[in-house]
């Protein structure tokens, strides 16, 4: 049965949210019925603000590489320009980090709150996924996506939902009417109609929806005029488990356009 879009949930404190059985419990279940629900908060602007400036002098100022998902890779940044060995097109620049690797940041630590909830909601132990060693062919991974003005966007796709998990959260870390103006992240209702969930969120939010509801990114600004080390356009964070690049049991992303 396909999933679609439906309504939208805010919560305050995600640590209560995370002690709340019951809760959890409903949460989930609206969830896999298309539902989907805005954490306000969870991370302050402030970080966000440093978090962009650290990655920004990384984009700047390093060659700009790829590695694939195994035990042991390197934290690495990569520009995808429609790349077509990508299972679903788009045009970012990614910063992707590793629960093996140390950071400025500590990035799982930061983020561990948000990784929990992910977890609970898909019926699985708080901590599955966040150790230092991959389990069960899958890993925790941190991907900053910056999606530049005039080009950056996401086809519209679905995301597998299977033992490894529900929802793909996404952390917002621009501001529309600010950063950016025009697209931005969408999830797809039945009707066809876009939900834009840049026009109800503030950067610290993270969203939780099914991983399988059409969803994707529109052009950022099409009209302005981009140079990528400019850094004009939207940021975003995804807090993914992903599957290691040989586990074949785990279906890929399904573009849909």
């Amino acid at each position: 049965m396909e999933k679609f879009a439906k309504k939208i949930h805010f919560l305050n404190n995600i640590s209560d949210v995370i002690s709340d059985k019951e809760l959890i419990k409903e949460m989930s279940e609206n969830i896999r019925r298309g539902d989907a629900y805005v954490l306000k908060k969870v991370i302050d602007t402030n970080t966000i603000n440093d978090i962009i400036e650290y990655l920004e002098n990384i984009g700047r100022n390093s060659i700009p590489n790829y590695q694939k998902i195994e035990y042991g890779c390197s934290n690495f940044h990569r520009i995808n320009k429609r790349d077509e060995r990508s299972h679903v097109k788009g045009c970012f620049h990614q910063f992707v980090f590793f629960p093996w690797n140390q950071d400025f940041f500590d990035f799982f630590e930061l983020t561990k709150t948000a990784y929990k909830l992910k977890n609970l909601l898909s019926g699985l132990p708080e901590n599955k996924f966040l150790g230092k060693k991959p389990e069960d062919g899958c890993t925790s991974r941190i991907a900053f996506q910056f999606y530049p003005s005039s080009q950056g966007g996401l086809n519209k796709h679905r995301d597998p939902v299977d033992y490894h998990q529900l929802s793909v959260p996404i952390l917002i870390m621009s501001k529309k009417g600010k950063d950016f103006h025009e697209g931005g992240l969408f999830i797809e209702k039945a009707s066809k109609e876009k939900i834009y969930l840049d026009d109800i969120t503030e950067p610290g939010d993270v969203i939780y929806f099914n991983a399988e509801v059409p969803h994707g990114v529109d052009i950022i600004d099409p009209q302005k005029i981009y140079k990528w080390t400019d850094f004009n356009g939207r940021w975003m964070l995804l807090l993914a488990i992903n599957k290691l690049f040989d586990n074949e049991s785990i279906a890929d992303a399904q573009e849909l356009e």
